[in-house]
């Protein structure tokens, strides 16, 4: 049975629906010797925790930091990230939970007078030190209460973000068209900011890749709780989550998928935008370091050391496939063929740029697993044309032993 969503690639079901494999590339994936895997939502399953982390960071931000009365869980859903994610803009989490606070910092921000606004930003410090954290928190508190003055709280935000004219999805589709979108940036010219207000949002929500920041400091604190924070940081928590959504991640594929896909293909490498100690401490964690070459094995700060990487605060890593490039050259032969297993059109995107820059023979693996909307995602890689899509990691031996070595 052939799968066809566009006229320019066909794909043949495998295995009762598990697998898609695109028709015209078949021979050239007969012929993969290395693979490279994703680690989130394809090693391990992040719907609990990093996409989690997303939902909760925003929670606590507007909830708890400024006081917003509301629910839990009616800013964001597992909807809204995956459609973010499908813009292929968004596969850094910390990138991803900065653009949702900017944007519903902007929608009530543009309700203030401008020179409330201009007043608040200058009592708000620059976050440098923990202590500052306390002072911007303080600020927040006091931003909350001129929001709730006006009648802003959570269900009010919740219902502009499925506003015709400034919903979450009109965003969404804005930032899907732009192939380096700067995020705030677009944030304002959707919602109509002046620069007064994109100032006012950086100072209330510092968000930087390289240094402390509120944003980061909330985000893995509720990733990782307390004590891990602190165990892989050397620093005291401040926000004093007991427990953190790191141990809630389950391993994706099974013990017999790893070992046949290590007795055809060797060890394997991993191309991950997780930081290093979250990712050897997941892999351990799950019994699968071992199935790693860890002489191949690239995480976020690895990435932003690359000489040819992009390290810019908002565009680091994938799409960018600089630093994969690199990896490529020290994981393979020029006459290898590499297999590359994502869960985004980040991923996707990120192998067609790889395959402007190196002549190694490349296929995008993808799998749905990740996604609340795993038919979305399909057609999204159809689109895209991935030469495999795959229910999960565990369908993949099944690719090879279909159309052979």
């Amino acid at each position: 049975m052939t799968y066809s969503l566009v006229t320019l690639h066909s794909y043949s079901h495998l295995g009762g629906g598990e697998a898609l494999c695109r028709d015209d590339r078949i021979p050239t994936i007969a012929k993969t010797t290395r693979i490279i895997f994703d680690c989130d939502g394809v090693i391990v399953s992040d719907r609990d925790s990093y996409r989690q982390a997303i939902i909760r960071s925003v929670d606590h931000y507007f909830l708890r930091l400024m006081g917003l009365i509301g629910e839990e869980g009616r800013l964001v859903t597992q909807d809204d990230i995956q459609n973010m994610k499908n813009t292929g803009a968004f596969n850094n989490d910390w990138n991803l939970t900065y653009a949702l606070l900017t944007y519903f910092l902007g929608l009530i921000l543009r309700r203030l007078p401008s020179e409330a606004v201009l007043d608040m930003a200058s009592k708000v410090p620059d976050v440098k030190r923990p202590e500052h954290i306390h002072i911007l928190s303080e600020r927040l508190k006091t931003l909350g209460e001129r929001a709730l003055r006006l009648g802003i709280d959570v269900e009010n935000l919740a219902f502009l973000k499925s506003d015709r004219r400034f919903g979450l999805a009109g965003l969404t589709s804005i930032l899907a068209k732009k192939t380096e979108p700067s995020f705030l940036k677009e944030i304002g010219k959707f919602l109509e900011l002046d620069d007064s207000v994109l100032h006012t949002i950086k100072r209330f929500c510092p968000f930087s890749l390289k240094e402390e920041d509120l944003l980061r400091r909330l985000f893995d604190e509720i990733y990782l709780g307390e004590r891990l924070y602190s165990q892989f940081t050397g620093k005291e928590s401040f926000f004093v989550f007991s427990d953190g959504l790191i141990d809630k991640e389950e391993r994706i594929p099974s013990e017999e998928t790893m070992e046949r896909l290590r007795l055809r293909f060797g060890s394997f490498a991993m191309y991950s935008e997780r930081p290093k100690r979250e990712g050897y401490y997941t892999l351990s964690r799950q019994g699968l370091l071992r199935y790693f070459d860890e002489e191949a094995i690239l995480f976020i700060g690895d990435i932003m050391k690359s000489p040819v990487g992009t390290v810019s605060n908002l565009g680091l890593g994938k799409p960018d496939a600089g630093a994969f490039v690199n990896l490529l050259k020290r994981f393979s032969r020029e006459d290898d063929t590499v297999a590359y297993v994502g869960d985004t059109v980040s991923d996707a995107m990120m192998i067609m740029n790889a395959r402007r820059l190196d002549t190694r023979e490349l296929i995008l693996i993808g799998t749905l697993s990740s996604s609340p909307n795993p038919a979305d995602l399909k057609r999204e890689f159809v689109k895209i044309g991935a030469e495999v899509i795959v229910k999960d990691v565990n369908a993949i031996p099944l690719v090879f032993d279909k159309i052979g070595k």
